[in-house]
């Protein structure tokens, strides 16, 4: 016999107790996890936590990554603050990450902050760099494109370095490349 000692977070963001009212959740399991709740306000009611979480997520993504550091213009946290937030602390990582992607220079700006963040918390998941026309798969085929040239940008054209900071094979890349209608040859020289 093993014995394990654990304690288990669960995390919703329904009103179980109302659910347990409802019908629509079961009474044992609610009574099992609901020990010592804790109530996190959601991230568009605490926007003085958003430059501290970017800049975490930021380092976090860059150290598991490689890259190299990129700070936040006040103009850009300042955009960040500005958003309603619908997606949560989870739609704050991906967009760090994406600016992250996107960014040319050691510095996100406005351009790029504003460029990543939905227009409208009333257009929600439909942002501005996101194309707004063609099948679904054709949409993802352009976000995949777009980011597989800003990351052979931020690695001045490296096959081997962009490979690795997508998590892809350096042929199976090539392949991609050849796939999204990415020309290397005329890439590389728009890039000089």
């Amino acid at each position: 016999m093993v014995t394990v000692d654990v304690r288990v977070l669960v995390a919703t963001h329904r009103n179980l107790e109302q659910l347990v009212k409802e019908g629509k959740f079961r009474q044992d399991l609610f009574h099992r996890v609901y020990v010592f709740p804790v109530f996190m306000p959601p991230l568009r009611e605490r926007t003085e936590d958003i430059p501290a979480l970017a800049r975490h997520f930021a380092a976090q993504i860059i150290e598991q990554n490689g890259w190299k550091p990129v700070s936040f213009s006040e103009d850009a946290i300042r955009l960040l603050q500005q958003y309603h937030w619908p997606g949560n602390v989870r739609e704050l990582r991906n967009l760090v990450e994406r600016m992250l992607l996107l960014a040319t220079g050691n510095e996100i700006g406005s351009d790029v902050a504003g460029m990543v963040l939905p227009q409208t918390s009333a257009a929600y998941g439909a942002s501005a760099s996101l194309p707004a026309q063609g099948t679904l798969a054709e949409r993802v085929q352009t976000i995949e494109r777009d980011i597989v040239l800003a990351e052979l940008k931020r690695h001045h054209y490296q096959m081997s370095a962009t490979a690795r900071s997508l998590g892809l094979e350096r042929s199976h890349l090539y392949k991609k490349c050849e796939h999204l209608g990415i020309d290397l040859a005329e890439t590389r020289k728009q890039g000089s």
